[in-house]
């Protein structure tokens, strides 16, 4: 009998080596075949691997919208993110109870909702596709039907980062709040207790990018003073936080502030104002190119470079400490020795004692060479009175043998940026500036969510363990079997959130160049791993006085995307 309960307990111990498949790996053939360029084929998998009236039902129509994007099919991909936006949207309203079915199982069957920024993405998706259906559209009519499309996405997509702006306040709020001497004590006092990460510095407030993209669609639509509210917008968030928050290029604040400029004088009214901006904005060589610009006509590229990283899940073990009355959490490190750094990192960085306050309390306890063996490897929370309140719970004794906790992490080495991308047009070359970083926003959102994911996580082990324990205390041999039994299935259950729309981009890169009207041969080489880089080309109609668009996606050094170009 006793054997047997041992071999279960190994059995329970091998169970924490282990987890349910990870989002990503249930949808990476239809991932990979997307970034193969064989989007049919895509779409069947994904279809069989995501369920449209299930708990992913969001991410159903956000993934096969950008399949339908990437194959040209502009309007079946409009049809499955409008699909998307209400389910956001009700989503995000309703916010839908399921507590007790993550508590009894894991946050995997619980309905998923969007990040903020994914909200966004969903109303940028659809303003390119109707830009798309616009350069193919065979009448004027349907090309400013679609164009007005665009325009009505734009107006959306600022509506949603005007409600996002609201509830998580502004650069400009947040940009006060740090000059305030109490905020800076507070600092300081954070650190010192182990926060190594101030986090009211990477919320997502808004989007400079999503404001750049509203500015070109109004400046096509020859909406020349929307436009210019659009890139000033854009500017202003560049310049006051957002360049610096997601590591993106310093030109592409100068850039959004050029354009700016140039709808001032297209727009025109503006005549004492701008050339005082273009003083204060602009480096002498953007001084020199406003000069000309306006008259001939442009290409801008946007290249959608490489993939938002995936989240993956990180396993810790959980015990109790009675003689410092002291709950203590341990990272459980897994996969090669590269993934296993990656793990140390995160633990060290969110949940590890490292403040001087940790380090003292573990010297009072007569325990220096614990801390000196454990720095940065283990978190300890003294839990004062509520330790009786666990132990009246029947916590205290379920931790006597630990149990297995699992929270989501990025892995550090998926939020870097790609190499460089080069446009050459006619000999002349120009570097394209990152203007928008998803990665990093995806991180950052995690890094924002990971106390809260660290609780529930407990709370959902505790929990399952607990109701383990009850089936054991009613006695005897069968009664001891159902508690071990009970045990395995609430350690082998423990599992993490680890959704996220995996076929964004990770990187979005943009350049604008003037150039004489005429048929233009145009050439991008993109290093997109470090490198190996692509080459992709195209021919493009420029009209003097117009902006054409060239849409480019990168996918691992390969192009991933059929209909390349918008010339209107």
């Amino acid at each position: 009998m006793f054997r047997s309960l041992r071999l279960i307990s190994l059995l329970i111990f091998t169970l924490y080596l282990t987890g349910c498949a990870t989002y990503g790996q249930d949808v990476r053939k239809g991932l990979n075949l997307a970034q193969q360029g064989q989007y049919t084929e895509a779409a069947s998998a994904l279809e069989k691997s995501l369920d449209p009236k299930g708990d992913d039902r969001l991410l159903y129509y956000t993934e096969l919208g950008v399949v339908y994007h990437l194959a040209g099919d502009y309007e079946k991909s409009n049809r499955l993110l409008e699909s998307a936006e209400r389910i956001a949207e009700d989503l995000y309203t309703k916010r839908v109870s399921d507590i007790l079915t993550t508590a009894m199982s894991n946050p995997r069957q619980g309905v998923y909702r969007a990040a903020d920024f994914e909200r966004v993405f969903i109303n940028y998706y659809k303003a390119l596709n109707y830009f798309m259906i616009a350069s193919n559209a065979g009448s004027r009519a349907a090309k400013e039907k679609a164009l007005d499309g665009a325009r009505i996405e734009s107006r959306r997509m600022d509506m949603v980062l005007a409600n996002i702006e609201r509830e998580k306040g502004s650069y400009e709020e947040q940009a006060d709040k740090e000059k305030s001497m109490f905020s800076k004590l507070m600092r300081i006092f954070a650190l010192m207790s182990g926060e190594i990460i101030d986090k009211d510095k990477i919320v997502y407030r808004n989007d400079a990018f999503g404001h750049y993209l509203a500015g070109i669609i109004y400046e096509q639509h020859k909406e020349y003073d929307d436009a210019r509210i659009a890139y000033q917008e854009s500017a202003s968030l560049y310049e006051g936080g957002y360049q610096e928050q997601y590591g993106l290029d310093s030109e592409m604040t100068e850039q959004a502030w050029f354009d700016t400029i140039r709808m001032m004088q297209k727009a025109g009214g503006w005549e004492n104002e701008w050339p005082l901006m273009s003083q204060k904005k602009l480096s002498k060589k953007k001084r020199q190119d406003l000069k000309e610009f306006n008259k001939n006509g442009h290409l801008i590229v946007i290249e959608h470079s490489g993939v938002v990283p995936e989240r993956d899940e990180m396993n810790m073990f959980l015990s109790a400490d009675p003689n410092t009355r002291q709950m203590v959490i341990k990272p459980i490190l897994t996969g090669d020795s590269q993934r296993q750094l990656d793990q140390k990192f995160w633990f060290y960085a969110l949940y590890a004692d490292k403040g001087i306050n940790d380090v003292l309390s573990w010297g009072y306890e007569d325990r220096v060479f614990d801390a000196l063996a454990n720095f940065g490897f283990e978190k300890r929370e003294y839990i004062g009175p509520m330790w009786d309140v666990a132990d009246g719970l029947g916590l205290i004794d379920v931790l006597n043998d630990g149990m297995r906790v699992t929270v989501p992490y990025y892995r550090v080495t998926s939020a870097k940026k790609n190499g460089p991308s080069k446009l050459t047009v006619a000999g002349k070359s120009q570097k394209l500036l990152l203007g928008e970083s998803v990665s990093h926003m995806a991180v950052q959102q995690q890094l924002l969510a990971s106390s809260s994911d660290l609780q529930e996580a407990m709370a959902r082990a505790a929990f399952k363990n607990l109701t383990a324990a009850k089936a054991a205390s009613v006695g005897g041999d069968a009664a001891a079997v159902l508690g071990f039994i009970g045990k395995i299935a609430a350690n082998a259950s423990s599992a993490a959130e680890t959704r996220n729309w995996l076929l964004l981009p990770g990187q979005i890169k943009v350049t604008r160049m003037a150039l004489p009207a005429g048929q233009h041969e145009v050439k991008l080489v993109s290093e997109v791993n470090a490198g190996k880089s692509s080459q992709q080309t195209t021919s493009v109609n420029i009209e003097a006085g117009k902006m054409a668009i060239w849409k480019v996606r990168s996918f691992d050094n390969k192009a991933g995307d059929k209909s390349l170009q918008v010339g209107l």
